[in-house]
């Protein structure tokens, strides 16, 4: 006996057209999601460089992104720039951002521009979500791997079907910005002094720490630039001087280790330390770890400096060091 539901069913003459125009709805509403996704990951992959054919590709987080200029380094050294730099990522997103990166372009880089800093293996201070930042990309197939084995089973599928969801606020503003083609540093102050007037205040502000996952991540980051066969220069971006002698110990730690990884696992990686030039100049910071504009000019000038010098001439020998 048929139930009471498929009886109104049957009897609704209306139903087949309610059905139709529901599923058209739904479709509709799919189409326009696919069409924001596309708006905004266009945006974004223009932000980032992604896709281009870029002769020098950056790759770091925060510090990298406020250092450096793409524009200003691309008219002083006359090549193209790429700069794939996001807030709070851990060498492990730096990781699978360098593979996205090779996996798409156009051509591959002659040179990529690492970031490395005292907090390369601290987990600590970075984003324990930072691979929602990846979610644009889950069409990519190494990219989806990775966000598949970060993320729930029901938000992965979510993401997956609802495309515009996978946009948060910093993503929109880098869709934006890169629609308008801005990467300007609006990182306008200086540091407060008064603030960070103490051992104890700099310590607390982010302390270098020590993982072990994290520096096998680095070491297989090189070993897949070394395998791509491109120059690799590793960028300390400038620290602010007190805050380096409130942790000395594990600061010359930490540049020893990545000294010697950077040794084994890519031997013709260049380390272009910009520390001892600028971290006495105050003036240049808008916190202990991040420049201002200004900062970001005098140091965008030396990288592009070094470019101009260094990348005519002959492969350095393996381990060799740069230190401007």
């Amino acid at each position: 006996m048929p139930a009471p539901l498929v009886n109104d069913i049957r009897s609704d003459r209306r139903f087949g057209c309610n059905f139709l125009r529901v599923l058209l709805f739904i479709a509709i509403l799919f189409v326009f999601d696919l069409f924001i996704s596309l708006v905004l990951l266009k945006g974004i992959e223009r932000f980032y460089g992604l896709g281009s054919d870029a002769d020098v590709l950056m790759i770091g987080h925060s510090h990298l992104m406020l250092a450096v200029d793409k524009v200003a380094l691309e008219e002083e050294s006359g090549l193209r720039v790429a700069r794939y730099t996001r807030e709070g990522v851990n060498m492990a997103d730096r990781r699978v951002m360098a593979q996205q990166y090779f996996d798409i372009c156009s051509g591959p880089p002659e040179t990529v521009i690492l970031s490395i800093d005292p907090w390369l293996f601290s987990g600590e201070g970075l984003s324990l979500n930072s691979w929602k930042l990846f979610l644009p990309f889950m069409d990519d197939k190494g990219v989806n791997y990775y966000v598949k084995s970060s993320a729930k089973k029901f938000d992965y599928y979510r993401y997956k079907v609802v495309r515009s969801g996978r946009f948060n606020a910093q993503l929109l503003n880098a869709s934006a910005r890169g629609w308008l083609r801005n990467w300007d540093n609006l990182k306008f102050g200086v540091v407060d002094t008064v603030r960070y007037n103490n051992e104890e205040a700099l310590r607390g502000f982010r302390p270098i720490t020590f993982s072990r996952e994290l520096m096998d991540d680095f070491a297989s980051t090189l070993d897949f630039l070394n395998s791509e066969n491109v120059r690799v220069l590793l960028l300390n971006t400038p620290v602010w001087e007190p805050l380096i002698a409130a942790q000395r110990v594990e600061y010359d730690r930490s540049m020893f280790l990545i000294d010697s990884i950077a040794w084994v696992h890519c031997p013709g990686a260049e380390i272009i330390d910009l520390v001892q030039e600028f971290a006495h100049r105050t003036e240049l910071f808008f916190d202990p770890i991040h420049m201002n504009p200004e900062g970001q000019r005098v140091v965008t000038k030396a990288v592009s400096e070094f470019l101009r010098q260094e990348l005519d001439q002959s492969p350095p020998s393996p381990g060799s060091k740069s230190r401007i």
